[in-house]
């Protein structure tokens, strides 16, 4: 996660360096509440339930999702980009019950979607827009015996704002999907 952060943040500044017009968007966000955190959490009380109690799952780990996005405008309400997101999920396993409980390991999941997208803007004046984001692509999941599976994944974001300067903005996205409910973010136009 440490490293996938230092790559977005790479990115994001080499191209603020060499932008030459506003057409284009880059975008580092953080999100939480996302699908792959649903069906994580699902799976742990279904685990727990049809097991009658034998499997636990505690210490649960969450800490977000991160994005990178780019984004190509073709006129000033409509652009094209994708993203790619990564979700990381950790939980201690126990079986048994109560005194007879026993530490079978760490329970883990990771998530990394590769979505392309489509943003259309409500109005975008000087320092305050809004728009809507919709996308669907893949997630590659792997597991614990080393070999990855594909997921579909998809984001709705319906209602999104962002505010801030010509260049630089911040923004929230209210939405469902592998970016979450609710996504804050930072974004560079150029």
């Amino acid at each position: 996660m440490k490293r996938f952060l230092a790559v977005s943040l790479s990115i994001l500044v080499l191209c603020s360096a060499y932008g030459r017009d506003k057409d284009n968007e880059i975008a580092l966000s953080y999100s939480q509440f996302t699908t792959p955190q649903f069906v994580y959490l699902l799976g742990g009380m279904f685990g727990m339930v049809f097991s009658m109690g034998n499997v636990t799952l505690e210490n649960m780990a969450m800490p977000g999702a991160l994005s990178l996005e780019y984004t190509r405008f073709v006129n000033k309400t409509f652009g094209f980009g994708g993203s790619i997101t990564a979700d990381y999920m950790t939980a201690d396993k126990y079986i048994g019950k109560d005194a007879d409980k026993t530490y079978d390991g760490k329970f883990r999941m990771f998530f990394l979607s590769v979505m392309p997208h489509a943003k259309a803007y409500w109005f975008d004046n000087p320092h305050f827009g809004m728009y809507s984001k919709v996308g669907a692509g893949c997630a590659l999941v792997p597991d614990e015996a080393g070999s990855t599976s594909l997921s579909f994944a998809a984001q709705l974001s319906p209602v999104c704002m962002d505010f801030g300067g010509d260049s630089f903005r911040g923004f929230l996205e209210l939405g469902v999907g592998m970016q979450g409910i609710f996504s804050l973010g930072i974004r560079k136009r150029f």
